[in-house]
Protein backbone atom coordinates (compact mmCIF):
# COMPACT_ATOMS: atom_id res chain seq x y z
CA UNK A 1 0.00 0.00 0.00
CA UNK A 2 1.30 3.42 -0.88
CA UNK A 3 1.67 6.07 1.36
CA UNK A 4 0.68 8.83 -0.78
CA UNK A 5 -2.65 10.03 -1.66
CA UNK A 6 -3.00 11.88 -4.84
CA UNK A 7 -5.34 13.76 -7.72
CA UNK A 8 -4.33 14.04 -11.43
CA UNK A 9 -6.52 16.21 -13.61
CA UNK A 10 -5.93 17.01 -17.54
CA UNK A 11 -8.16 19.65 -19.31
CA UNK A 12 -7.28 19.73 -23.11
CA UNK A 13 -8.16 23.16 -24.51
CA UNK A 14 -9.75 21.40 -27.47
CA UNK A 15 -10.18 17.75 -28.35
CA UNK A 16 -7.81 14.98 -27.11
CA UNK A 17 -5.19 18.11 -26.39
CA UNK A 18 -1.34 17.68 -25.88
CA UNK A 19 -0.76 16.96 -22.42
CA UNK A 20 -0.38 13.74 -20.50
CA UNK A 21 0.37 12.91 -16.97
CA UNK A 22 0.37 10.11 -14.71
CA UNK A 23 0.88 8.41 -11.14
CA UNK A 24 2.05 4.96 -10.66
CA UNK A 25 2.43 3.47 -6.91
CA UNK A 26 5.70 2.20 -6.89
CA UNK A 27 8.24 0.35 -4.24
CA UNK A 28 8.18 2.88 -0.92
CA UNK A 29 6.34 5.95 -2.80
CA UNK A 30 4.94 7.16 -5.98
CA UNK A 31 6.57 8.22 -9.80
CA UNK A 32 4.77 11.52 -10.77
CA UNK A 33 5.17 11.90 -14.56
CA UNK A 34 3.48 14.69 -16.64
CA UNK A 35 4.44 16.25 -20.13
CA UNK A 36 3.39 18.77 -22.53
CA UNK A 37 3.47 18.50 -25.77
CA UNK A 38 4.50 21.69 -27.72
CA UNK A 39 1.59 23.55 -29.37
CA UNK A 40 2.25 24.18 -33.48
CA UNK A 41 4.43 20.90 -33.95
CA UNK A 42 2.62 17.83 -35.30
CA UNK A 43 4.11 15.59 -32.79
CA UNK A 44 3.56 17.53 -29.46
CA UNK A 45 0.90 14.58 -28.33
CA UNK A 46 3.19 11.65 -29.73
CA UNK A 47 6.25 13.10 -27.84
CA UNK A 48 4.39 13.80 -24.31
CA UNK A 49 2.61 9.91 -24.37
CA UNK A 50 6.30 8.94 -25.40
CA UNK A 51 7.50 10.55 -22.14
CA UNK A 52 4.49 8.89 -19.95
CA UNK A 53 4.54 5.62 -22.01
CA UNK A 54 8.54 5.30 -20.71
CA UNK A 55 8.08 6.11 -17.30
CA UNK A 56 4.81 3.82 -17.02
CA UNK A 57 7.44 1.06 -18.57
CA UNK A 58 10.23 1.71 -15.99
CA UNK A 59 8.35 2.29 -12.89
CA UNK A 60 8.33 -0.82 -11.03
CA UNK A 61 12.01 -0.53 -11.00
CA UNK A 62 14.57 2.42 -9.58
CA UNK A 63 15.94 3.83 -13.10
CA UNK A 64 17.79 7.33 -13.81
CA UNK A 65 15.62 9.65 -14.58
CA UNK A 66 17.77 12.67 -16.27
CA UNK A 67 19.10 9.40 -18.67
CA UNK A 68 15.89 8.49 -19.34
CA UNK A 69 14.42 11.99 -20.61
CA UNK A 70 17.62 12.64 -22.65
CA UNK A 71 17.13 8.93 -23.94
CA UNK A 72 13.47 10.21 -25.21
CA UNK A 73 15.17 13.52 -26.20
CA UNK A 74 17.46 11.66 -29.08
CA UNK A 75 14.58 9.05 -29.63
CA UNK A 76 12.33 12.18 -30.10
CA UNK A 77 14.40 14.75 -32.37
CA UNK A 78 12.24 15.43 -35.76
CA UNK A 79 9.00 13.41 -34.04
CA UNK A 80 7.77 15.67 -31.76
CA UNK A 81 8.72 17.85 -28.95
CA UNK A 82 7.40 18.06 -25.36
CA UNK A 83 7.99 19.28 -21.53
CA UNK A 84 8.44 16.59 -19.25
CA UNK A 85 8.42 16.31 -14.80
CA UNK A 86 9.21 13.00 -13.85
CA UNK A 87 9.66 12.32 -10.42
CA UNK A 88 10.19 9.39 -7.60
CA UNK A 89 8.50 10.63 -4.53
CA UNK A 90 8.92 8.43 -1.08
CA UNK A 91 9.10 9.08 2.34
CA UNK A 92 12.65 10.31 2.88
CA UNK A 93 12.99 12.49 -0.36
CA UNK A 94 12.16 13.10 -3.83
CA UNK A 95 14.14 12.77 -7.02
CA UNK A 96 13.93 13.08 -10.85
CA UNK A 97 14.23 15.08 -14.12
CA UNK A 98 12.96 17.56 -15.69
CA UNK A 99 12.80 19.87 -18.77
CA UNK A 100 10.91 22.44 -20.85
CA UNK A 101 8.46 25.06 -18.55
CA UNK A 102 6.06 22.47 -17.05
CA UNK A 103 6.81 22.58 -13.34
CA UNK A 104 7.44 20.99 -9.73
CA UNK A 105 6.28 22.61 -6.82
CA UNK A 106 6.26 22.00 -2.84
CA UNK A 107 3.26 23.97 -1.66
CA UNK A 108 3.23 24.49 2.47
CA UNK A 109 0.86 27.08 4.01
CA UNK A 110 4.23 29.29 5.00
CA UNK A 111 4.81 28.97 0.83
CA UNK A 112 6.17 27.88 -2.40
CA UNK A 113 9.21 25.51 -3.52
CA UNK A 114 9.89 25.35 -7.01
CA UNK A 115 11.85 22.33 -6.99
CA UNK A 116 12.14 23.04 -10.72
CA UNK A 117 13.43 26.19 -10.78
CA UNK A 118 16.96 25.81 -12.33
CA UNK A 119 15.17 23.65 -15.26
CA UNK A 120 16.08 25.13 -19.22
CA UNK A 121 12.93 25.93 -20.49
CA UNK A 122 14.25 25.55 -23.72
CA UNK A 123 15.27 23.15 -25.82
CA UNK A 124 12.65 20.73 -25.06
CA UNK A 125 12.76 16.61 -25.26
CA UNK A 126 12.36 15.92 -28.67
CA UNK A 127 14.46 19.42 -29.76
CA UNK A 128 18.24 18.36 -27.99
CA UNK A 129 16.95 19.32 -24.42
CA UNK A 130 19.04 19.70 -21.43
CA UNK A 131 17.49 17.22 -18.72
CA UNK A 132 18.04 18.97 -15.18
CA UNK A 133 18.05 16.69 -12.13
CA UNK A 134 15.84 17.24 -9.68
CA UNK A 135 16.99 16.00 -5.88
CA UNK A 136 14.75 17.15 -2.78
CA UNK A 137 13.97 15.87 0.73
CA UNK A 138 10.76 14.51 2.10
CA UNK A 139 7.50 16.54 1.91
CA UNK A 140 7.41 16.96 5.40
CA UNK A 141 3.71 18.27 5.39
CA UNK A 142 3.45 19.93 1.87
CA UNK A 143 1.68 19.26 -0.89
CA UNK A 144 3.24 18.35 -4.05
CA UNK A 145 1.99 20.28 -7.10
CA UNK A 146 2.88 19.46 -10.93
CA UNK A 147 1.46 21.19 -13.44
CA UNK A 148 2.31 22.20 -17.31
CA UNK A 149 2.03 26.08 -18.11
CA UNK A 150 -1.36 26.33 -19.06
CA UNK A 151 -2.08 26.38 -15.01
CA UNK A 152 1.49 28.21 -14.23
CA UNK A 153 1.13 30.65 -16.57
CA UNK A 154 -2.47 32.13 -16.12
CA UNK A 155 -2.87 31.52 -12.12
CA UNK A 156 -1.72 33.75 -10.26
CA UNK A 157 1.14 31.67 -7.72
CA UNK A 158 -0.18 32.31 -4.99
CA UNK A 159 -3.76 31.60 -5.24
CA UNK A 160 -2.50 27.98 -6.71
CA UNK A 161 -1.11 27.61 -3.71
CA UNK A 162 -4.10 28.25 -1.85
CA UNK A 163 -5.87 25.74 -3.72
CA UNK A 164 -3.33 23.18 -3.55
CA UNK A 165 -3.73 22.86 0.15
CA UNK A 166 -7.49 21.92 0.15
CA UNK A 167 -8.16 19.11 1.94
CA UNK A 168 -9.88 17.28 -0.76
CA UNK A 169 -7.05 16.99 -3.44
CA UNK A 170 -9.77 15.72 -6.34
CA UNK A 171 -11.39 18.77 -5.79
CA UNK A 172 -8.23 20.76 -5.26
CA UNK A 173 -7.27 19.61 -8.47
CA UNK A 174 -10.91 20.19 -10.28
CA UNK A 175 -10.76 24.26 -8.91
CA UNK A 176 -6.90 24.54 -10.05
CA UNK A 177 -8.41 23.93 -13.47
CA UNK A 178 -11.31 26.37 -12.77
CA UNK A 179 -9.05 28.71 -12.09
CA UNK A 180 -7.86 30.07 -15.21
CA UNK A 181 -11.07 28.74 -17.39
CA UNK A 182 -11.80 32.00 -18.98
CA UNK A 183 -15.13 33.83 -19.12
CA UNK A 184 -16.26 32.18 -22.53
CA UNK A 185 -16.02 28.93 -21.02
CA UNK A 186 -12.63 27.93 -23.22
CA UNK A 187 -9.07 27.08 -21.29
CA UNK A 188 -6.18 29.51 -23.02
CA UNK A 189 -4.16 26.21 -22.83
CA UNK A 190 -3.97 22.41 -22.24
CA UNK A 191 -3.80 22.47 -18.32
CA UNK A 192 -2.78 19.46 -16.73
CA UNK A 193 -2.21 19.19 -13.24
CA UNK A 194 -1.05 16.58 -10.03
CA UNK A 195 -1.31 16.98 -6.71
CA UNK A 196 0.57 14.64 -4.05
CA UNK A 197 0.59 14.38 -0.48
CA UNK A 198 1.54 11.91 2.35
CA UNK A 199 -1.06 10.03 4.56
Amino acid sequence: MTDFVHAIEIAPRRGEGQDRGLVLPCEHGVVVALADGAGGTSGGERAAKAVVDRVAATASHAYDWQQLLAELDLQQIGFGQTTAVVLWVTREKIVGASAGDSGAWIVRAEGIEDITSHQHRKPLIGDGAVVTSISYGPLRGGTLLVASDGLLKYAKHDRIAELALGHDLDAAAKALVELVRLPSGQLPDDVSVVLCREV
